[in-house]
């Protein structure tokens, strides 16, 4: 007995259908570079958004020398409980930069509490670049970083920079 198979030819897709999976493919890939360009502007502008302008307060020379006076006291007071090992030098570090950032902002009007030291120094606000840099590293860093650092002088800087401040 004699038997015969025909097979069928493979199946194809026509020239269309390889056409429409191109030109989508393309309109995807196109769809998101444009996403990712518009992302990326976004966020471009976000981090190089000029920081709203401070409106700085006057005060006058009697005023200015109470608040230096309440905060060279509270800078002391910070210092005696570190030397009473009430606070560490980490949290000390941390309540100086709290103290000096609050005088700055009680004498000049200007929040610099969420400043970098770039934005402090563009603001020009004398020392407070330098004092901030003095206690940075103590005040985020591991404790084997910040062993160099002596906290009374620290202290005595920002009451240096406090006094001195016109």
């Amino acid at each position: 007995m004699v038997t015969t198979v025909k097979l069928q030819h493979p199946f194809e897709y026509s020239w269309w259908v390889t056409l429409i999976a191109v030109v989508l493919g393309a309109i995807a890939l196109t769809a998101i570079v444009f996403f990712l360009i518009k992302a990326f502007r976004i966020l471009r502008k976000k981090k190089n958004a000029p920081r709203p302008a401070a409106t700085k307060i006057a005060m006058s020379p009697d005023m200015i020398y109470r608040v230096k006076n309440q905060y060279i006291g509270r800078v002391q007071a910070l210092l005696n409980n570190y030397t009473q090992n009430k606070v560490d030098k980490r949290e000390g570090y941390q309540q100086l930069s709290a103290l000096i950032r609050e005088f700055v902002h009680e004498v000049t009007g200007i929040n610099v509490e969420n400043f970098t030291i770039k934005e402090v120094k563009a603001f020009g606000i004398k020392k407070l670049d330098v004092l901030m840099e003095e206690y940075y590293v103590p005040e985020f860093a591991e404790d084997e970083k910040a062993k160099d650092r002596d906290f009374a002088e620290s202290c005595n800087k920002a009451v240096g920079v406090i006094k001195a401040w016109s």
